[in-house]
């Protein structure tokens, strides 16, 4: 196992072969909790402005964005913070959060503690066919947000209507 974790640690990058276009961003795998014995995930994340969440809370993860590009509006409780490229911000679990971009783009590495969450982003997204941003749907079905949000609360987040 130990031998596995390394040489996948010591290669991953975003590849086509890691990575999943989910709604309007591009996320690509570097570590998934079967790389990790479910201790965290490591995502690139390649974020595309106004295709976020709506407020929630992890009941089971602490999430933590390193940004590598842009910047991102972040509200964690009655806290709103602002990150550039070269910050950390963790969303500790149990504390309602919401977030959103400055620029247009940003890209930025997602760990979740412990991995699980990731999962949504695997199961709703498609693969990849490019590591750029895939073309902006038309509309999304409605049935789509039903389906990831009760995914979703079945892994424990609890979507709010605000915070």
């Amino acid at each position: 196992m130990i031998d596995t974790l390394l040489r996948s640690a010591a290669s991953q990058k975003p590849t086509l072969e890691n990575s999943v276009h989910y709604l309007a961003h591009t996320f690509s795998f570097l570590a998934t909790g079967e790389d990790t014995d479910n201790a965290y995930s490591l995502i690139h994340c390649f974020f595309r402005k106004n295709f976020f969440p709506p407020p929630h809370l992890h009941k089971y993860e602490d999430e933590s964005f390193y940004i590598l590009e842009g910047a991102i509006n972040f509200q964690a409780g009655e806290k709103k913070i602002t990150a550039r490229a070269g910050e950390l911000v963790v969303l500790p679990k149990n504390v309602p959060h919401s977030f959103n971009l400055v620029t247009d783009t940003a890209k930025a590495l997602l760990l979740i503690t412990p991995a699980g969450i990731e999962t949504i982003f695997k199961e709703f997204g498609v693969p990849a066919e490019t590591l750029d941003l895939p073309p902006v749907p038309a509309k999304f079905p409605k049935e789509l947000f039903r389906n990831i949000h009760q995914r979703a609360e079945e892994l424990g987040n609890v979507w709010m209507p605000e915070i």
